[in-house]
């Protein structure tokens, strides 16, 4: 069938127009919508004027202009935020990872800044600073009454300079004056590592920031040196942080072209596809990763990238389900913005991501990590797993409640408090144990301070948790977060499980085998 000529001119001629107007049209949207836009801001502005002008009483624009950003923000997702200097510092302290300062870690404890833990290797740490030391004044100025923001601002500085603190401690009658020079401080995203078990790793990653995968990289040589049997990673309650961190981190545990995360956002042209690189990969053993509902974000993309392809078995809880990425704008007066721009996705096309972005859709659906509707979805050897709510464990472990009486003496704060009480009398060792004479020392003091213990409540399970709970403190107090580790560790259920698996098992399929005989032995049980 062959068209005349002028056929051929008009078909032109309809797409011409057609085009045309499609443009004209666009243009026509843009032009209305930027005006709605304008309208919109000519009406706030119109607001302002009138409130500065003829409010009852004079009102700071700062407090009203403040106030508004807070509200236009509450209309989005809850990761969307303005942040003030403050607040942006902070951020930028926990994704770089350093600072100036003198490296410690402050809380506020009857009305004064405390010492929670010095860093190891600060000066702080060098000076014999130790926790439960309570900073009575900086530069002459008594501290009471202050804020842990305010007492933060006046330690931090530039690197070289000086600070001067006044330092009361239990057991000593005489204060302690320091000098102090500021060093550049860096908080290590990785908290703690050790050998358990039958030459298995076990390290523990706080959050993601730009070294995580450089520090993770040199103590996973190290350990492979002398042989490894298998890997824990622990992400339990790790926010997060950078996506790139978590990328870096996924990479060192797979072969080269692998997808690990890809992003979509409101501009296609901003979307990226994150894949692994030519390198030495960590592998050779098994892998486990420990999380639970409070891991989030980052480290929700090393759990998915390492669960798709099959690289490693995921223990614990079901995670938070943050499956967005934020952007941050710097803004006037060392403010920022920190945006929702992206959504990120695991290898297979999992969306983590739990309950709707926007605030007030969220709370009407009123979905839970129970009732979440999930999404079945293939590994890459094809096992199940499931997008929507958060990433869920290949062995899910639930662990007792958290008690009423637990939560009575931690919030009383009463084994932070003992453990500075008790050390200040008496000689502690690595080899300290809750015998009956300390455990009953404990019960006293708690009573004087806040956490009366009653009867009913000293208990067989309240005991070891007792015993547990002042054995941590004071290893804290004594070695820093180390020693919270190190008298902890024997105890912890999860970890104790996945070292008997290890045991029981010679690689990663003998693993998930594992896993699944005790899922049927949980269900003949039910």
């Amino acid at each position: 069938m062959r068209f005349h000529k002028k056929y051929l001119v008009g078909l032109v001629i309809i797409a011409l127009v057609a085009a045309a107007t499609i443009y004209v049209w666009a243009e026509e949207r843009e032009k209305s919508k930027r005006e709605v836009t304008y309208q919109d801001l000519e009406r706030f502005a119109e607001v302002f004027e009138k409130i500065m002008d003829n409010y009852v009483e004079e009102v700071g624009s700062t407090k009203i202009i403040d106030a508004a950003i807070e509200a236009m923000l509450e209309q989005l997702d809850p990761h969307s935020l303005y942040m003030d200097k403050h607040d942006y510092e902070n951020l930028m302290i926990g994704t770089q990872g350093e600072f100036g300062g003198l490296g410690i870690t402050i809380s506020i404890r009857d009305d004064f800044p405390t010492v929670i833990s010095p860093i190891e290797e600060t000066p702080a740490y060098r000076l014999g600073i130790q926790g439960g030391d309570r900073i009575v004044e900086i530069e002459g100025a008594s501290t009471e009454g202050w804020s842990s923001e305010k007492a933060v601002s006046k330690l931090r500085g530039e690197p070289g300079s000086q600070v001067n603190i006044t330092i009361s401690r239990e057991g000593l009658e005489d204060s302690l004056h320091y000098s102090i020079t500021r060093e550049i401080i860096k908080v290590p995203s990785i908290t703690y590592s050790d050998i358990i078990g039958d030459r298995v790793a076990y390290v523990r990653i706080a959050r993601f920031s730009t070294k995580t995968a450089e520090e993770l990289d040199d103590i996973l040589n190290d350990y492979e040196a002398d042989g490894l049997k298998g890997l824990i990673l622990d992400l339990r309650s790790n926010p997060g942080g950078l996506l790139k961190s978590a990328y870096d981190v996924s990479d060192l545990f797979l072969e080269k072209d692998r997808l690990i995360v890809y992003t979509e956002s409101r501009d296609p042209e901003q979307n990226m596809r994150y894949k692994s690189r030519l390198r030495n990969i960590h592998d050779g053993y098994p892998i486990v990763l420990l999380v639970n509902e409070a891991t989030a974000s980052a480290s929700e993309i090393v759990s998915g990238a390492l669960q798709d392809w099959d690289k490693a078995l995921i223990v614990g809880q079901p995670t938070f389900g943050k499956g967005s990425v934020q952007t941050v704008f710097n803004l006037q007066g060392n403010s920022a913005l920190k945006l929702t721009t992206q959504r990120y996705f695991t290898p297979v096309g999992r969306s983590i991501h739990k309950g709707h972005f926007f605030k007030e859709e969220t709370e009407d659906k009123g979905e839970t990590a129970e009732n979440v509707e999930l999404e079945e979805y293939k590994t890459y050897n094809g096992r199940k797993v499931y997008g929507g709510g958060g990433i869920r464990p290949d062995w899910e472990i639930e662990l007792p409640e958290f008690t009423e009486f637990e939560r009575k003496v931690e919030q009383a704060g009463v084994f932070f408090s003992f453990a500075i009480h008790y050390t200040a009398y008496h000689d502690v060792d690595e080899d300290f144990e809750v015998g009956p004479e300390i455990l009953s020392e404990f019960r006293d003091f708690a009573k004087t301070n806040g956490a009366e213990i009653k009867d009913e409540e000293w208990n067989e399970d309240n005991i070891d948790y007792v015993k547990l709970a002042i054995k941590r403190e004071v290893f804290r107090k004594l070695y820093g977060t180390r020693g919270a580790y190190i008298a902890t560790m024997p105890d912890d259920e999860v970890v104790n499980k996945v070292l008997d698996m290890l045991g029981r098992t010679g690689g990663l399929s003998e693993m998930f085998d594992y896993v699944e005989r005790q899922k049927d032995l949980v269900k003949a049980e039910e």
